[in-house]
């Protein structure tokens, strides 16, 4: 599956625009890369992004 590479760079832009807002509203740092870490786990585990995380082991 090829993924352009403006898909990748769009959808970096758009997960440091939601940690930004996460981190102004007063979402801790700390939670937020331990959000990302274990969401970065389960899809190495799985080897693909659920389209609903509560089919997955949490």
């Amino acid at each position: 599956m090829s993924v352009d590479l403006n898909e990748i760079e769009q959808a970096e832009v758009d997960l440091e625009e939601w940690l930004v807002e996460q981190s102004e509203a007063g979402v801790p740092e700390l939670v937020l890369v331990g959000l990302l870490r274990d969401y970065a786990d389960d899809v190495e585990d799985l080897g693909y992004v659920p389209r609903m995380w509560g089919n997955s082991k949490r």
